[in-house]
């Protein structure tokens, strides 16, 4: 099993900014070196002509085509709009920030 130096788990910690008790460096110690070394069983899987993939299931990233389509008019789309402004085209929302 790799051995996690005390001053690498300070430097995670520092990275993610936690602040680690103690007895929580220790655990975290042996929880990263377990998890390092199945990184490297993994590494160690022979993956020469194997494609590339970005799903597993055939055809799940497939997408539609990207083609221009009818849609709502502006009139349509301000309908039910509680407070809109058809020149425009725009939503009237209540203001959130500096309130």
């Amino acid at each position: 099993m790799a051995r996690i130096s005390p001053q690498e788990i300070d430097r995670v910690a520092a990275l993610a900014q936690l602040r680690l008790p103690d007895e929580t460096r220790a655990r975290l110690g042996a929880d990263l070196a377990q998890i390092l070394e199945y990184v490297d069983r993994l590494q160690a899987v022979p993956t020469e002509g194997v494609p590339l993939t970005a799903h597993v299931v055939e055809g799940a990233g497939d997408l539609r085509a990207d083609a221009p389509r009818p849609s709502l008019s502006v009139h349509e789309a301000l309908a039910n709009a509680t407070d809109a402004n058809e020149k425009t085209g725009l939503f009237r929302v209540p203001r959130v920030l500096g309130a």
